[in-house]
């Protein structure tokens, strides 16, 4: 996608417990209200509509590298960006937030805590 703007974002999460299990539940709460639209697709498929389109960023709190590893050349050749929550490049923190590229500096203060 082209958006560039948090405010005009849709965002997709797996789910609360692991965001909270790190101690980064409010500042996602925080992600929350800052986007345009929320939805819990989590797993492979944000990760499919991220490539399309669909959705802006994805992000989960707790993944394997088996998990990740597919999904980061699709990101990339969509023009997308594939970090770990705090801003490592590629899959191998165990963590993950994928963008369209344009929003990736602007979400990665809320996921690191």
């Amino acid at each position: 996608s082209w958006v560039s703007s948090l405010a005009d974002a849709s965002v997709s999460y797996a789910s609360l417990d692991g965001w909270r299990e790190l101690g980064r539940r409010e500042k996602l709460m925080e992600l929350f209200d800052a986007a345009w639209r929320t939805r819990a697709y989590g797993d492979f498929y944000s990760y499919m509509l991220l490539a399309e389109g669909g959705v802006d960023a994805a992000f989960e709190p707790e993944l394997e590298l088996y998990d990740m590893a597919a999904l980061v050349p699709v990101v990339r050749e969509a023009g997308g960006r594939f970090t770990s929550i705090t801003g490592v490049e590629g899959c191998g923190s165990g963590n993950a937030l994928a963008t369209n590229g344009l929003l990736h500096d602007q979400i990665l203060p809320y996921l690191r805590g």
